[in-house]
């Protein structure tokens, strides 16, 4: 083949290697590149096909206003049972929040009587192990916002932290953190 001598000269060789290897290569980008486009064309069709769809859900869902939202948690529980989760969910993430590395446990002891059991033993095990930065945590504010929640046994609440983290060479800085409270309730 082209005047080559595959038995004696190691070139040759190579050459033939070579070959073979854009052989393959071209073969690889040709197929590969069909693939994609016939995806695209695919992934085109889909979107359009959800879009429609999700266009028709929003209006059948605003035809019928007298049918339930499956995800909002209010609709699930009376509104004392909401505040009064909201305000345990608040008061947990403050004592669990806080931290003084002088005093590593007592954020834990703290918040132990909002947790269950498995919870503050796990916590216990693990420990907290905060940066120098964060040597000591304090809280200024808290703010609350409802989840997403289909749950009619759980109440969940997101509860954001504004505060000052202190660290161990005295520099202040300002924190944000976000938890996510839950509290199982046990209807009679």
């Amino acid at each position: 083949m082209f005047g080559w001598n595959f038995e004696n000269s190691k070139s040759d060789r190579i050459k033939l290697f070579l070959f073979i290897l854009a052989v393959f290569l071209v073969v690889g980008f040709t197929v590969t590149t069909i693939l994609r486009n016939m995806n695209k064309a695919e992934v085109t069709v889909i979107e359009t096909k959800k879009a429609t769809e999700s266009t028709e859900q929003v209006d059948s869902e605003l035809a019928s206003e007298d049918q339930n939202n499956d995800y909002d948690q209010t609709e699930k529980f009376s509104e004392e049972t909401l505040e009064a989760t909201r305000e345990i969910a608040v008061q947990f993430v403050t004592a669990f929040h806080t931290y003084n590395a002088d005093k590593p446990m007592k954020y834990l002891e703290d918040s132990k009587s909002f947790m269950t059991e498995a919870l503050y033993e796990k916590v216990q095990r693990n420990g907290r192990r905060e940066t120098l930065e964060r040597s000591y945590l304090t809280v200024k504010e808290t703010q609350v916002t409802p989840v997403v929640n289909r749950s009619s046994m759980v109440v969940r609440w997101n509860v954001m932290v504004i505060g000052e983290a202190k660290s161990v060479d005295g520099t202040m800085s300002e924190t944000e953190d976000w938890y996510c409270a839950k509290r199982f309730l046990i209807s009679a």
